[in-house]
């Protein structure tokens, strides 16, 4: 193993004299005494679309001040995709406590992550106060339509070995799903019409690093390999893919993962 010494080296400032300058403060507005104290109900959030579904995510706000009916104007932040539709405000009745809002989405490809992110009014919250919530940062996951079973293949892991797994094929493309071959988490593999291969970040299975409690694993195409793996033979119907896995302490190496198509 190798030793790392770290040297820390502190500079000291010498002079023969110090002064201050005085500042002017300009203390921050207070918050209004009829504020309705919004708040979301969390600040992250995934979620997964089904095919069947509305392309649409449903977000909670909650206020303190339920006196009076209320609309909170609402702010797109940069880190929006630009395939979502945010309303301009969301309203609590006159009462409420709760009050929600739609996110609508249109997409030109499912198996993909999308984002939002979205920040309530200031005249609305306690900037001041940890205790709300007042932006929120979202995930939408489109699934696509799964509904051919091609039967049984096999993923071959470079860390965790063979393991037999049905697979599935979405309608009008060849896009391929591992059903859980080791763990509760289903694979996706996106061939294209050149038979390179794409594959999005995503989780393999819990396993034991080294560290006290298991860690979710998860694996991500290293398009370094581009040209000689990260394809699809399909003379074969072998995948072969030069994987990232990583956990969340960091890297986990690269690896050798292979998937059979039943032809």
């Amino acid at each position: 193993m190798k030793k790392i010494t770290y040297m820390i080296c502190m500079a000291l400032a010498l002079g023969f004299g110090a002064c201050t300058e005085d500042v002017d403060y300009t203390p921050g507005k207070p918050v209004a005494d009829d504020c309705i104290l919004a708040t979301f109900t969390t600040d992250v959030t995934e979620t997964i679309v089904s095919a069947a579904d509305e392309k649409k995510v449903t977000v909670t706000v909650m206020r303190e001040n339920t006196t009076n009916e209320a609309t909170v104007p609402l702010k797109v932040l940069p880190q929006t995709d630009d395939c979502f539709d945010v309303p301009a405000s969301v309203t609590f009745a006159a009462g409420a406590s709760t009050a929600t809002f739609d996110i609508t989405f249109t997409v030109e490809e499912e198996e993909e992550v999308y984002t939002y992110c979205v920040a309530l009014d200031e005249s609305a919250v306690d900037s001041y106060s940890e205790d709300y919530i007042t932006s929120i940062t979202g995930t939408v996951l489109p699934e696509a339509n799964w509904s051919t079973s091609l039967g049984q293949g096999i993923y071959a892991s470079g860390n965790f070995g063979q393991a037999p797994c049905e697979v599935l094929k979405a309608d009008g493309q060849n896009w391929y799903k591992m059903v859980t071959p080791f763990d509760n988490y289903s694979i996706v593999i996106k061939v294209n019409e050149d038979n390179s291969v794409r594959l999005r970040e995503q989780p393999l299975a819990w396993a034991n690093v080294g560290l006290p409690d298991p860690e979710l694993i998860y694996i991500s195409l290293n398009e370094s390999y581009n040209g000689v793996y990260n394809s699809y033979d399909p003379a074969t119907g072998v995948i072969t893919m030069a994987l990232d896995y990583t956990c969340s302490a960091g890297s986990l190496g690269t690896a050798l993962d292979q998937v059979l198509i039943p032809q």
